[in-house]
């Protein structure tokens, strides 16, 4: 049995990239809705074309499961993609945990339901995670044009509520403090 301090890195970096997940808009397929929009796309292997399981974007919650092989990144619905990355480093805190993580959550993507996840809201190209230096955050990264940063892994929704930002204003405002804009403060009388 694996004690829970193990895990305790890993499960706070699954609930970052599940916040991009549920703010992410058109952030995921749905997997398992009746009007989820696939046309008979056979989402779950059963070859009926038919979807089972939860709407990952907003209302599914990706889990960790444990194997024999160790811990990796589901679906809501359970299935995960053993092969990649592979089993995500248990005892793995901060940027280490994320990256592994968010590594297992856009395999999960890619290889069980065949959709790429997340994407640039400037370009529309999909995004990766990266960790540029081990005291930093680890950010989704667009690789269109020269590629720019989007946004710290936790914070994309700042990222798709700007699309006309660029990088460096998406990376400040997802960590800094709302300041009132000068031309809408009035003094007081």
């Amino acid at each position: 049995m694996t004690p829970n301090s193990q895990l305790a890195g890993l499960r706070a970096a699954l609930r970052l990239v599940q916040r991009d997940l549920d703010s992410h808009p058109g952030g995921g397929p749905a997997i398992g809705t009746d009007d989820d929009g696939t046309d008979g796309v056979d989402l779950d292997g059963d070859s009926l074309g038919e979807a089972t399981g939860l709407a990952v974007a907003g209302s599914g919650r990706f889990q960790l499961v444990g194997t024999e092989q160790g811990f990796f990144v589901a679906l809501p619905d359970g299935r995960f993609w053993p092969a990649g990355a592979g089993p995500l480093p248990l005892g793995a805190e901060g940027d280490e945990a994320v990256l592994a993580v968010a590594l297992g959550v856009q395999e999960c993507f890619g290889e069980i339901l065949w959709h790429a996840w997340p994407h640039c809201p400037r370009h529309g190209t999909t995004l990766r995670a990266e960790a540029r230096d081990p005291a930093d955050e680890v950010i989704w990264r667009c690789d269109a044009d020269e590629g720019h940063d989007v946004a710290p892994v936790g914070h994309l929704a700042a990222a798709a509520s700007r699309p006309s930002s660029t990088p460096s204003q998406t990376l400040a405002a997802s960590s800094s403090a709302v300041q009132p804009d000068p031309e809408t403060v009035r003094p007081a009388v």
